[in-house]
C-alpha cells in the first residue's frame, strides 16, 4: 500500500505538472502588432484545422488591384485532395496578368508568408504557373512556378508549398505584394496564390541595424543585417525534435521543420529531456519555442570515436547569395554542467567561424538557451555544410552538440532574392516554350549577317585572285612586246 501511494503521488504530479506546463505556454509570449490572414479567392472568413482566422479577399479590404486585363478569377482546385488543408489551400487567387495586394500596416520588420497549392483550377493548367513577386522595391520571386519547386525533392510527398520573407515597413510606408505573370508570346503563364500571411516581429529577432554586425565567416570583419535587407526563410530546424506547428511558436507562427536525417552526414544520438523549463536570461523567451531546447544532436560517449568524425549538416541553397546561420544551443543534459567539459570547433563551409564553442562558457551555467549568428556567402555550390569538430576537453570529453538551426538567404544589393527554380535539371517551359527574345533573334541575325558576309568575301577573293593570275599572265606577254612602263599603266 506504501508503494502504490508513492506512485500514486508521482502520477498526481505528473499530472498537475503537465497541466501547468500546458496552460502556461497557451499565452503566446509575443503579441504581434500586424497578424493578418489572408485567404484568397473566397469571400468568407474561414477558421483553419489550428484554429486560426482567415480573412477572405473577395469584396474585402484586402480586395486585390488590378489594372490589366484579363482580370483575375478566384477559383477552386480541380483536385480536392482530403490530406490537404482546407484553409487555405482550396481556394486561389488566378491571374494572367498582374495583381497586388494592399497591406496598411504598423512600421516595423514583419513576417510575410505565401501559400501555393499547385494544382489546375479552372480554365488555368498546373504546369502554366510562372511568375514573379514582388514586395515594395524588393524582388522576392522571379520567373517562379510552385508546380516545379513542389518536385524538387523527391524524398518528400508534400502537395502544398510555401515561402517565408521577412521585409521592414517604414512608417507612412504601405506594403505592397504584387504578382506578375512571365511574359511569353507562345504560352499563356498565370500568376496564382492560395494564401497570404503577414505577422509582425520583435525588431531585433533576426534584424540589427544599430549593433555590431554578425561575424563573416572567413572574412576580418563583421555584417551588419540592417532594415535596408530582405530575408528569405530556407531552414528553421528542431534538430533531435519533431515538428513544431505555427499555432505552437511564440507567438510569430512560425513552423519548426522535424529534424531530417537526409540533411545530416554521419551518425549521432539524440539526448531528449521534455520535463524541463529552460531559463531566459541570454536571450528572449520568445526567440524559439521551449521544446527547440528540451532536445538535441549530439555525439554519444566514445571519445575515441567522435575524436574521428564531426556533426555535420548539408543543406541545398542558392549560390550566389549571403546566408544568416542561427545555431540555437542549450546544455541541458547531466554530467555538462560546468565550463570546458563540452568544446568543439564550428565550421561553416569549410571556414572556422567559432575555434572554442563552450556553450556552458558562454551562457554561465546549463539549462540557458543561446543562439550564435554567422553570416557566410555561397559562391558557385548549392550546399551550405555546417560541421561541429569536437575537442579533447580537461574532462577527457570529446563531443558537440546542437539544438536548432536557421538559416535565411539575404538579398543582394540589387534588392533582390529571387533563385532558380527546383529541381534545375527540369527545363523552364518559360525557355523551351518561349520564342528567341530580342537580344538572341538579335544574335542569330548577327550570325547569318557574318556567314553572308565571310560567304560573299570568300567568293569576292576567288574572283580577284583569278583576276590577278590572269592580269600576271597578261603582263608577262606585254612586257615581251612593250615597255615595262606600258604594262605598268
Amino acid at each position: 500500500m506504501r508503494n502504490l501511494s508513492m506512485l500514486t503521488r508521482i502520477f498526481l504530479f505528473c499530472l498537475l505538472s503537465h497541466h501547468i506546463y500546458v496552460v502556461s505556454t497557451s499565452t503566446p509570449r509575443y503579441t504581434d502588432a500586424d497578424n493578418i490572414a489572408i485567404n484568397c479567392g473566397t469571400r468568407d472568413n474561414s477558421t483553419a484545422m489550428d484554429k486560426r482566422q482567415w480573412i477572405g479577399d473577395i469584396h474585402s479590404k484586402f480586395t486585390p488591384i488590378e489594372e490589366g486585363d484579363p482580370k483575375s478569377n478566384a477559383s477552386t482546385p480541380q483536385i480536392q485532395d482530403s490530406s490537404v488543408n482546407t484553409v487555405p489551400y482550396m481556394t486561389a487567387r488566378l491571374s494572367y496578368s498582374q495583381f497586388m495586394y494592399e497591406f496598411r500596416v504598423t512600421p516595423g520588420p514583419k513576417f510575410v508568408r505565401f501559400y501555393f497549392y499547385p494544382v489546375s483550377y479552372s480554365g488555368f493548367e498546373g504546369s502554366q504557373d510562372f511568375f514573379t513577386v514582388k514586395a515594395n522595391s524588393f524582388t522576392l520571386l522571379s520567373n517562379f512556378s510552385a508546380s516545379i519547386n513542389i518536385h524538387a525533392d523527391s524524398l518528400k510527398e508534400d502537395k502544398t508549398l510555401s515561402k517565408e520573407f521577412c521585409i521592414n515597413v517604414e512608417k507612412d510606408q504601405i506594403l505592397n505584394l504584387t504578382l506578375i505573370p512571365s511574359p511569353s508570346t507562345s504560352s499563356k503563364f498565370y500568376a496564382f496564390i492560395n494564401g497570404i500571411e503577414i505577422v509582425s516581429m520583435p525588431k531585433k529577432l533576426y534584424y540589427d541595424p544599430e549593433g555590431p554586425g554578425v561575424p563573416y565567416v572567413g572574412q576580418n570583419y563583421h555584417f551588419s543585417i540592417n532594415y535596408e535587407m530582405a530575408l528569405e526563410k530556407f531552414f528553421r530546424l528542431n534538430v533531435g525534435g519533431g515538428f513544431i506547428s505555427a499555432v505552437d511558436d511564440t507567438g510569430m507562427f512560425r513552423e519548426w521543420s522535424q529534424q531530417d536525417d537526409d540533411y545530416w552526414l554521419g551518425d549521432g544520438v539524440i539526448p531528449r529531456v521534455p520535463s524541463f523549463t529552460p531559463i531566459y536570461t541570454r536571450i528572449s523567451d520568445y526567440t524559439a519555442p521551449d521544446d527547440i531546447y528540451r532536445s538535441a544532436v549530439s555525439m554519444g560517449p566514445n571519445t575515441t570515436k567522435n575524436l574521428r568524425s564531426n556533426l555535420t549538416l548539408k543543406l541545398p541553397v542558392d549560390p550566389g547569395f549571403n546566408y544568416l546561420v542561427r545555431l540555437h544551443f542549450c546544455e541541458m543534459v547531466f554530467p555538462i554542467t560546468k565550463p570546458s567539459q563540452r568544446v568543439f570547433q564550428i565550421v561553416i563551409d569549410n571556414m572556422i567561424a567559432e575555434e572554442w564553442a563552450d556553450v556552458i562558457m558562454w551562457t554561465q551555467r546549463n539549462e540557458t538557451p543561446l543562439y550564435k549568428d554567422y553570416v557566410v556567402q555561397i559562391q558557385n555550390k548549392p550546399n551550405l555544410f555546417i560541421a561541429l569538430r569536437p575537442r579533447l576537453s580537461a574532462y577527457g570529453i570529446a563531443d558537440a552538440i546542437l539544438n536548432g538551426v536557421e538559416v535565411f538567404k539575404l538579398s543582394d544589393y540589387d534588392k533582390n532574392l529571387a533563385g532558380p527554380n527546383y529541381p534545375e535539371s527540369v527545363p523552364s517551359p518559360l525557355l523551351a516554350q518561349q520564342p528567341a527574345s530580342a537580344s538572341t533573334a538579335s544574335e542569330s541575325k548577327t550570325k547569318k549577317t557574318i556567314i553572308v558576309a565571310m560567304g560573299s568575301g570568300a567568293g569576292f577573293l576567288v574572283v580577284l585572285c583569278c583576276m590577278l593570275l590572269w592580269k600576271l599572265k597578261k603582263t608577262k606577254r606585254c612586257a615581251s612586246y612593250y615597255p615595262l612602263s606600258k604594262c605598268r599603266c
